[in-house]
């Protein structure tokens, strides 16, 4: 009979009771479960405290509303973090995602592991975001740090790193991606083994567990509600503040646990700043305020922009922080998240910032909708899609362009570190110059007497610089750029036939085809600027034939920068069985919001139904094609 190491209360008997799980989602769960048990068979004491874990770590993801492959890696990524799994078996028992989560999560572990300490820590969060190429390796990473905290699973000085490093690199990233829950326990953990008298102290003052607290959050929530029925696009929201963001406001504006007002909150988002005065008042009259804890930022912004108006009241005996903004004011406080990632000289990174942008929206918009699937559906576009970062045996940071090697590793550090460079050792191993960097790892060049620069290289090289430098000595003239279609399809001629990615037609598009040479074809839209002007004599008549593959679309919108806007688009996207390739967002000026979105569809007439749905959103001016 099989051996099960899990306490009476597991995730398998949550999954039995299917509470909250799809069938194919409980059948997920159960291969994991069945899995992890078969990691630790035979490890005797040691492995039953690892299954324990990872058992613990599944139930928490599970009760924090995580998607069920997120609930399937957290039984899985610690086991093959210590190598009790190889990712052969996860991806043969979990498939593809599962795997991926777990290999991410390995590397996470060991990029805090050997940096910690000695990189600045924000560098350090901003490289553990842009290792994590599906954003829910992160997650189960940070629930199995809470556990391992709350259940001692380390050494006390250990522990006391652990708690440390949560506070500085795990708490930020919570925090700036919406995961307020989370990083309340994260944070409270770490108080409670660095600080415990603190912790102790607190929590005797509090007289309430934290799910006691926001509970009566809750309650506050909808008795406010109940008094602006006639105001049914308001929403509100609210949280209990953390023993450990308590203790920290106590010490840092030498305050007693009375004068904390705001140990609950709730916050009050409306859609015009008349309206903001408005629910003033009502809360003014329906309450019995604190003296001296109002203050106007909308009248009176703070030096960074920060606008909503803060009043406190008496709720149930105890006070309560009301805060009252607009939905642009509320976007613009919540996701304006720059001036909060300055890490160094790598603070203007447009791309992160746009991702970072990104997931807080969906983070916040899962949190509302409590739809399972789409916020993990969605957080599978990584933020390392441009840039990696890697580390000198200095634990210097050197930031290259995906793909890089150590030759341009080299070439960043300096010309003649480049030009001599004749070994390169990644992460202590003796690896081939045109080895693929990954973010963390810590490279090291040796190099000859002279130049031993090689045409190959160019091939290997992903940098301006490496590049310049080698044709430079080489004596290379520059190439000229040549833009070509690239695609996938064969249509109804016998050439090579690739779709034209300056226009990406689909069935149903009227297509010409552009001759490039003897036996190739580029497919483009009738129309195209691009094929218009070549020469008639190289444009052919070309038809669709049997297309059955799914066709690359661009589709651009120009809507108001509101929240919501970008989930609803993606929400209709999902819903119209379209795969999203690739999302790119930014806000210009006036407060409009311009998104592009690379997606894959079967034909025009699916895509022109995405297209009106998209259109019918209030907050969209224009939707069309790239």
């Amino acid at each position: 009979m099989r051996k099960n190491y899990g306490k009476k209360t597991t995730i398998l008997k949550i999954v039995e009771s299917k509470k909250g799980l799809e069938k194919k989602g409980e059948t997920l769960v159960r291969k994991a479960y069945l899995l992890a048990e078969k990691g630790v068979k035979g490890k005797g004491a040691e492995g039953k405290r690892q299954f324990e874990h990872s058992e613990r770590v599944a139930e928490k993801l599970f009760e924090l509303g995580f998607d069920n492959t997120t609930v399937a890696s957290g039984l899985v990524c610690n086991l093959y973090s210590i190598a009790e799994l190889s990712s052969e078996e996860i991806l043969k028992a979990l498939g593809k995602e599962v795997e991926a989560i777990a290999i991410d999560y390995g590397k996470i572990r060991q990029i805090e592991k050997k940096n910690f300490g000695k990189t600045d820590n924000k560098i350090l969060s901003t490289i553990i975001l842009s290792t994590a190429k599906d954003l829910r390796s992160i997650f189960v990473k940070f629930v199995a740090r809470l556990d391992a905290m709350q259940n001692k699973k380390y050494g006390k000085k250990e522990l006391e790193g652990k708690a440390n490093g949560t506070l500085h690199i795990y708490s930020p990233i919570c925090q700036k991606i919406g995961l307020y829950e989370l990083q309340s326990m994260l944070e409270d953990s770490s108080l409670k083994i660095l600080a415990p008298k603190d912790y102790d102290k607190i929590s005797s003052f509090l007289g309430k567990t934290r799910a006691e607290r926001n509970k009566e959050v809750e309650l506050a929530i909808a008795e406010f509600l109940s008094y602006i029925r006639e105001k049914p696009t308001v929403s509100i929201e609210g949280r209990a503040k953390s023993i450990y963001s308590i203790c920290r406001k106590m010490k840092e504006q030498e305050k007693t646990f009375e004068k904390i007002y705001d140990r609950r909150g709730i916050r009050i988002i409306c859609n015009c700043v008349r309206e903001c005065y408005e629910l003033l008042g009502i809360v003014h009259s329906e309450y019995k305020t604190i003296p001296n804890q109002f203050t106007d930022y909308i009248a009176n912004p703070k030096k960074n922009r920060y606008r909503s108006i803060h009043t406190a009241v008496e709720w149930n005996g105890e006070p309560l922080e009301v805060q009252i903004r607009t939905w642009e004011m509320h976007y613009e406080c919540e996701t304006g998240l720059a001036s909060h990632w300055n890490y160094k000289k790598y603070a203007k990174d447009k791309f992160f910032d746009k991702r970072l942008s990104l997931i807080k929206q969906l983070v916040d918009w899962h949190r509302t909708a409590r739809t399972a699937g789409h916020l993990t559906h969605s957080l599978k576009m990584g933020f390392g899609q441009n840039r990696i970062f890697v580390f000198t045996p200095k634990h210097e940071v050197i930031v290259l362009p995906e793909g890089a090697s150590p030759i341009d590793f080299a070439f960043a550090i300096h010309s003649d570190l480049g030009i001599k460079c004749v070994r390169a050792k990644v992460n202590g191993k003796v690896v081939h110059l045109a080895h693929k960097l990954e973010n963390g790892d810590i490279v090291e060049i040796t190099t000859g007497k002279r130049s031993m620069i090689k045409r190959l290289w160019l091939s290997i090289v992903k940098t301006h610089k490496a590049q310049a430098v080698i044709r430079n000595k080489l004596g290379i003239k520059p190439r000229k750029k040549r833009v070509i279609g690239i695609g996938s399809e064969k249509l109804t001629s016998d050439a090579n036939t690739k779709i034209a990615k300056c226009c990406n037609p689909v069935p149903g598009d009227e297509i010409i085809g552009v001759r490039t040479t003897k036996r190739k074809i580029s497919v483009h839209r009738k129309g195209c600027g691009n094929a218009a002007r070549i020469a008639k004599e190289k444009r052919i008549k070309i038809g669709w034939g049997l297309a059955k593959k799914d066709y690359i679309v661009e589709i651009k919108v120009r809507s108001r920068d509101s929240p919501g806007t970008l989930p609803t688009i993606l929400k209709i996207l999902e819903k119209g069985n379209v795969t999203i390739a690739s999302t790119d967002a930014k806000a210009s000026k006036n407060d409009i919001l311009q998104c592009k979105f690379s997606i894959k569809i079967k034909n025009i007439e699916q895509l022109n139904s995405i297209i009106k749905k998209i259109e019918d959103i209030p907050t969209v001016f224009e939707v069309g094609r790239e």
